[in-house]
C-alpha cells in the first residue's frame, strides 16, 4: 500500500485545499466583532476565493470525478459511493456561497457573519473528506495517463494570466515545506516570475490577499 501511496504526487491538490481553507478562515474571523473589517478587503478576498474555488471544482469535475465515475460503469461501486457522498457535501456549500455573495452586496455584517461561519464549517467539512476519503481513491483507480489529463485541464483553465494570480494565491501564508514542494514543481522561470513579479503585485492588493510571504 506505501507504493500506491505515493503513485502520484498530489501537492498541488492538497496546496489548493489549504488555501481555501485559510480563505474561509480569513473571511469568518474579518466579520467578528471588534475586527477591523473593510468591505473592500472582504470583497478582494472573496472574489479571489470564488474565483479559484469555481476554477477548481471545474478541473476536479472535468478530469477526475467524471473519470473515476466511469471506473464503475458496470454498476455502482466503492468509487462511486464515496463520490456521491462528496457532491452531497458541496451541494451543502452552494447556498452558503450565494449567502455569503448576498451580504457582500448589500453590505450586510450581520449576514456576512453567519454566512461565513457556516461557509467555513462547510468547506472544511467538504476538504477533510476529499482528503481522508477521495484522494487516496486516485491513486488507486486513475492510471498515469489520467493523472496526467487533470493537470493538463488545470493549466487549461488557468492560461498563463491565471497562474500570475494563482500561484501567489496558492502560496499566501503556506508553510515552508509546501511553498517549497509546490515551486519545485515548476520550471525556473515561473519560479523567478512567482518571487520578482507575481508576489509583490499579489501583495499590493492589499485587504484579506496581502499576507503571503
Amino acid at each position: 500500500m506505501d507504493s500506491v501511496a505515493r503513485k502520484f504526487d498530489l501537492t498541488m491538490l492538497y496546496a489548493a485545499y489549504d488555501a481555501f481553507r485559510r480563505d474561509t478562515a480569513r473571511l469568518e474571523a474579518a466579520a467578528r466583532p471588534g475586527s477591523a473589517f473593510e468591505w473592500a478587503g472582504a470583497a478582494d478576498g472573496w472574489t479571489l476565493f470564488t474565483a479559484h474555488w469555481s476554477l477548481q471544482d471545474r478541473a476536479e469535475k472535468n478530469a477526475l470525478w467524471t473519470v473515476m465515475y466511469a471506473k464503475d460503469a458496470d454498476g455502482p461501486g466503492r468509487v462511486g459511493v464515496v463520490l456521491d457522498a462528496m457532491a452531497s457535501l458541496a451541494l451543502k456549500a452552494v447556498p452558503l456561497i450565494d449567502g455569503l455573495e448576498a451580504a457582500l452586496e448589500h453590505r450586510d455584517r450581520g449576514a456576512f457573519a453567519r454566512y461565513a461561519r457556516d461557509l467555513r464549517a462547510s468547506v472544511d467539512a467538504l476538504l477533510d473528506f476529499k482528503e481522508s476519503n477521495v484522494l487516496p481513491l486516485i491513486q488507486e483507480t486513475l492510471t498515469p495517463f489520467e493523472w496526467g489529463a487533470f493537470d493538463v485541464e488545470l493549466r487549461r483553465e488557468l492560461g498563463l494570466r491565471g497562474l500570475r494570480v494563482f500561484l501567489p494565491w496558492l502560496l499566501d501564508g503556506a508553510s515552508d515545506g509546501t511553498r517549497r514542494a509546490v515551486l519545485g514543481l515548476l520550471p525556473p522561470p515561473i519560479r523567478l516570475c512567482y518571487r520578482a513579479r507575481w508576489r509583490p503585485r499579489y501583495l499590493r492588493r492589499g485587504g484579506l490577499a496581502a499576507r503571503g510571504r
